[in-house]
């Protein structure tokens, strides 16, 4: 009797330590969340988190900013085309010697009537290129002449209306300032390789483009149609470029190569080999900024696991109470891990919060990267962040969170809970 009398209570400490230790999920919560209530220091003991990720999130952003720049500047090399530009999607056809004088024969118009036939093509644009001097009362400027769809290359007109024929022309907003003139105005034009009756000429301004997004490549550039330098030139069919768009899903490796065999002579380049040097220098520059994107994490994940040590150390009595009602180091930790992912999860959504209403100001002013006129894109820096961005900032905040919060539980439980006490 004595022995069924004593086995009893054994089994009954047994079973409320066994239910103590299988805390269920709903439980766990709501221990964690009466942590929070009870002790609201712990909620600004995490606030650094808060501002580790708006730091990281603004980091990203930056990233994202001067990719968008490189990769456009990488378009305006190509071909001032502001649509769709990626790897094997759209490249040029040159002629070996292109330069301002020399020239590919488009053959009565039957080179683009042949290569609008090709199967993996879907747009063919044509371009002719001039050296040339504009000269005012009094000012003369060296120009090159770029014969163009202005719409279609993605020309934003600040005055007037594109240029048509031989006598109309478009500058830039810097060209409009240094000669002096305006829509309207009358200027003169000298056309290297143009005919002597043809070689110098009066024009009309006809409007002023922006020419901020183009960076140093333009900055000398003036805009007529294509036919109407041709005429100038006394070329009827010439052309210095012409810009193809593939379809989707052409390979632009194997459409380069099969356009040379059938085009023989003429040199077909892929936007990525056209501007090599643009992508070269974005893949640094990329790899430049991750490499302190990391160094920023982790120095946010060091300070944020002693943000975890320090709150845990301040809870140690907690801790110690538990212990000694009974609680296993599983149910401990459980506790604490709960307590640690809500509080930083709601520091993690401030943070957010506060890089994505930074990074849409940021964007619309606009941020100064540099006075003058940039070698790459504008001189005006606008990030923006994607979805991957923010989970993947969130996520090494949580792991980080996580890891310090298991190193410091695993510490203290090692101790008794008379020791914790003392220590608290």
């Amino acid at each position: 009797m004595a022995r069924t009398s004593d086995a009893a209570p054994r089994r009954g400490s047994a079973d409320v330590g066994e239910r103590r230790d299988g805390l269920t999920p709903r439980y766990i919560v709501f221990m964690a969340l009466a942590m929070i209530r009870t002790d609201r220091r712990t909620v600004r003991t995490f606030s650094s988190v808060a501002v580790a990720t708006w730091g990281l999130l603004l980091s990203f952003a930056a990233i994202n900013g001067m990719g968008t720049m490189m990769t456009q500047s990488a378009k305006d090399i190509v071909s001032g085309d502001v649509s769709g530009f990626a790897q094997g999607y759209e490249y040029s056809m040159l002629n070996p010697q292109t330069d301002v004088v020399s020239y590919l024969d488009d053959d009565g118009g039957q080179l683009v009537s042949k290569l609008e036939e090709s199967p993996g093509v879907s747009a063919v644009r044509t371009r002719i290129t001039a050296g040339a001097q504009l000269s005012t009362s009094g000012t003369d400027a060296g120009v090159v002449v770029i014969g163009s769809d202005v719409a279609a290359e993605g020309y934003i007109i600040l005055a007037g209306s594109p240029p048509s024929g031989a006598d109309e022309i478009c500058v830039n907003q810097g060209q409009r300032d240094d000669l002096g003139v305006s829509v309207g105005d009358t200027v003169t034009l000298s056309l290297a390789g143009a005919p002597a009756a043809t070689a110098t000429t009066t024009v009309t301004l006809a409007c002023v483009y922006d020419s901020s997004r183009f960076g140093l490549f333009r900055s000398s550039f003036i805009v007529m149609d294509v036919a109407g330098v041709q005429e100038l030139l006394g070329r009827p069919h010439a052309l210095t470029q012409v810009l193809l768009t593939l379809r989707p899903g052409a390979d632009a490796a194997a459409e380069s190569a099969a356009l040379s065999t059938r085009f023989a002579g003429v040199t077909f380049s892929t936007a990525q080999d056209t501007a090599g040097l643009i992508f070269a220098i974005q893949t640094a520059q990329r790899a430049v900024m991750w490499v302190l994107v990391v160094v920023l994490a982790l120095i946010c994940a060091v300070l944020v696991g002693h943000v975890v040590a320090f709150a845990l150390r301040r809870q140690r009595g907690q801790i110690a109470t538990l212990r000694a009602m009974g609680f296993g180091a599983n149910a401990v930790r459980a506790v604490h891990a709960t307590h640690t992912v809500i509080v930083a999860a709601l520091m993690i959504a401030v943070g957010t919060i506060a890089s994505l209403v930074s990074v849409v100001i940021c964007a619309t002013v606009g941020i100064p990267i540099g006075g003058g006129v940039q070698l790459f894109g504008e001189s005006t820096l606008r990030p923006w962040l994607g979805i991957g961005d923010v989970i993947l900032t969130a996520a090494v905040m949580l792991i980080a969170l996580l890891v310090g919060n298991l190193l410091s539980t695993r510490k203290l439980l090692r101790l008794s809970p008379v020791a914790m006490m003392r220590a608290a």
